[in-house]
Formats: structure tokens, sequence, C-alpha cells
């Protein structure tokens, strides 16, 4: 079955804010600032999906062993020798064994929303958490933990060789098919298409399929902006069968979106579910939180599909849709990343960034001192100015990937290049 899909509401979205809820943001940011500025210890509780090991590229020295220290709101606490002045912490000690730096947070903060406007990204952590800050705060920190470890960084830095070289068979990912970005809806969210017959098990190793969902979400990541904010996942159940399931993918499909990218799923579309399909979705419905459930949305046949995607932007081939278009993996060509063997320009480019980093900084916490829900137009020009600049750093910084070699996105443009076909 199909159903509308409402307009998003764009209160509590950037430029629609109103006076308390832009306090909420300020409040935000005070806690966050805190942390990055050593005001404020960050707790040593691990993300859920911690794999049980710090990655190895992580520096050692930005983990820290902590002093005994008191634990705060959500477990965070101030060192002996400081104290925040924004928050008032309950009495008693613990000695947790692993801490993040503020420094390295605020690196990995940086470096995450590196072509969004800052507010953008905490926002989705303070609706996700119903605008209570000291939830909001703790999702974040946890969201920043986690990329950490995961180390996800790599997967923009490494080409496809060097990812395939790190991890089997990541190249066979990309050659199936069984998942890409391709095309838009009418509001212009991405649409990343999962293929499940096309996947198997058995057919790489877990982490190869581990680090190659968190690609495509980071992939998809960098086709967001403001107005335009979450995704569309089509899940393809065409011929699917119980040896096409895989929990593993399930659990970290469901975890992504709950936790580490909130308010980035507009709608899971759920295409030809089979039979055999509804057993498992018995299962799969209690473990989701409702938020994510009630955006499910079951279309049978391509006419219903046509009524959640336009049939422009959908393959002729399997959707019945307009667009001539067939999936096909065009392979690394070599020298195709050569930006980033230029470390004269990459290293002026990185000065220039980090300048536009502590400006928008040092705007923030002007801005924050006086928590009176006004709006900041230093902070938006300097979100801007940092957008735009991202556009000339990503080639010195990023390996080319498959999506700039379809020509979808060029110097932080997207493109999806339709070749609608008449009926």
């Amino acid at each position: 079955m199909t159903s509308v899909i409402p307009i998003a509401p764009t209160e509590g979205h950037i430029g629609h804010l109103t006076r308390e809820q832009t306090k909420t943001l300020q409040e935000f940011w005070i806690r966050i600032y805190d942390i990055f500025d050593g005001r404020t210890l960050c707790d040593s509780v691990l993300p859920a999906s911690f794999k049980g090991q710090v990655s190895q590229s992580e520096d050692s020295s930005q983990v820290l062993q902590a002093p005994a220290q008191t634990p705060g709101w959500f477990g965070f606490g101030s060192s002996a020798s400081s104290s925040s002045t924004h928050s008032s912490l309950p009495s008693g000690s613990v000695t947790p064994t692993l801490q993040f730096s503020g420094e390295k947070l605020h690196k990995t903060f940086w470096k995450m929303n590196i072509m969004n406007n800052p507010d953008m990204i905490a926002l989705k952590f303070i609706r996700a958490r119903k605008w209570v800050v000291n939830d909001a705060v703790k999702m974040f920190l946890d969201n920043l933990k986690w990329r950490i470890i995961e180390d996800l960084d790599e997967l923009s830095e490494l080409s496809d060789v060097e990812l395939d070289s790190k991890y089997p068979n990541f190249i066979d990912q990309l050659q199936s098919g069984k998942g890409y970005l391709r095309g838009a809806d009418s509001r212009d969210r991405p649409i990343s298409i999962i293929n499940t017959r096309l996947h198997h098990k058995t057919d790489q190793p877990p982490e190869t399929l581990h680090r190659f969902t968190l690609y495509t979400m980071e992939c998809g990541r960098r086709f967001l902006s403001p107005g335009k904010e979450t995704v569309i996942v089509l899940f393809d159940l065409s011929d699917f069968g119980l040896d096409n399931m895989d929990w593993s993918f399930v659990r970290l499909f469901v975890q992504c979106f709950e936790s580490y990218y909130p308010e980035t799923l507009g709608t899971c579309i759920v295409h030809r579910a089979p039979y055999v399909f509804w057993g498992i979705w018995r299962l799969i419905q209690p473990l989701l939180d409702p938020a994510v459930a009630g955006k499910f949305v079951f279309t049978r046949t391509n006419a219903e599909l046509h009524q959640v995607v336009p049939r422009e932007h959908l393959s002729i081939e399997h959707y019945d849709g307009l667009d001539d278009w067939t999936y096909n993996y065009v392979p690394e060509v070599p020298g195709e990343s050569h930006h980033m063997e230029d470390s004269v320009t990459k290293e002026n480019l990185l000065q220039e960034r980090h300048a536009l980093e502590l400006a928008h900084d040092h705007a923030t916490r002007a801005w924050i001192s006086n928590v009176d829900g006004s709006d900041s137009p230093e902070r938006l020009a300097i979100a801007q100015q940092l957008h735009e600049q991202y556009a000339r750093l990503s080639p010195y910084i990023h390996a080319v990937n498959l999506y700039q070699r379809w020509g979808v996105a060029v110097d932080g443009q997207v493109n999806w290049n339709y070749n609608v076909q008449k009926d």
C-alpha cells in the first residue's frame, strides 16, 4: 500500500526557528564548546556500535587516560582543575579508562561538517531528541566518537582500489549494483536504491559489507544541504528470498538512521515485498523507533511507486520509469585523483579552511555568550563561505568516486543527468 507523503514542515530548520528554538540551539552549542574547549571532559562511554578496538589511525595522544572526576549530566564531568560555568554537577566520582579529548572531537566535528552549515547538523540532533538539550548533546558526542572509531574519513580519502585492497571484495560491491544512489524525488531528496536480490551474505566478508554500507551513506550525506536534508531509501524486494536476508545489515541500517544519521531518513520505500518478507517485517518493526517506523511506505506495483517518486526519475528497465539509464560501475582511472598529490595547493587550501573554521568558532562563542534567541548574520555568512570553499578543497582531500565519474557530483553541485524518454 502507499500513502501520501506530507510536505515536511520547515519549522525547526535553519531560517525557520522560533526565538525559543534559537535559544535551545545556543544552549546546545554552549555545552558542545565546553567540551571542545576543555572546560568539561567528555565521558568514556563508547557508542553502541563500538567494534571493540580503536582505529589504528587514531592518534593515541588524543585518547587520554582521564583522572578521577565528577560526573555531570549524561556522563560528562568537570576536571579537578576546571569546572563548567554552564552546568550544575551532582556529587560522586568515576574513573573512566578512555577519554576522547575536546580537541579531537572538535577536529572530527569540522571534518564531519565540511560542506554544511554547522547549525544544520546540530539541529538534526536537537530535533531527533525533541529539543531536550542534554539528550541532543549526548547523541551528538556519541556520533563524533563513533566517527572516530569507525574512521569514516578513510571512506572518502581512499580510492576504490585502495578500499578494495584494505577490504576484500569492496569493488565487487560497487560492480554488483546491489546498492547505489540514483536520482531524487519531487523534493530533490537523493534516492538510495538497494537491490536485495543481488545480495548474498557469504559473497563478501562482513567487514567489507559494513564499510560499503557506510561508504554509500557518506556519499549520500555529501548530496545534502539546507532545504534538502533527507534521503529516500528504496528497498527493491523483487525476487527477494530468505538467502538474501542479512540481519547484520538490517541492524546497521536501523542503528545508523536512528543514532548516527538522525533526521536524515525522509522516506523508506519497500517495493514489491513478497509474502516471505512479511514474517521478517513482524520481527523488524518492533526494533524501530516509532519516528523511523512511521517513515516506511510499501508499494506493490510500479504504478504505486510512481506516486512516491516521479516517473521521470525512475529507470525504464526496472520501474517502468522514463529515465533511460542502467546501472554501470565505471572503474577508477589511474591519476584521476592527482590533485591529492599536490601538497602545496592542498596545504594552502587547508589553511584557508582552518581560518574559516576559526572564524566560525569565534563568531559562535560570541553568539552564545548571550542566550537571547537572536540570529547571527556573521555566522551565516561564514557558513556560506565554508560551503563555497569546500568545492575548491574537496579534490585535494577526497579521492574521485563513482558519482563524480558519472558526472553527478561536480564542483559541489549535484546533477543527476536524467535521460527522459517519452512514452
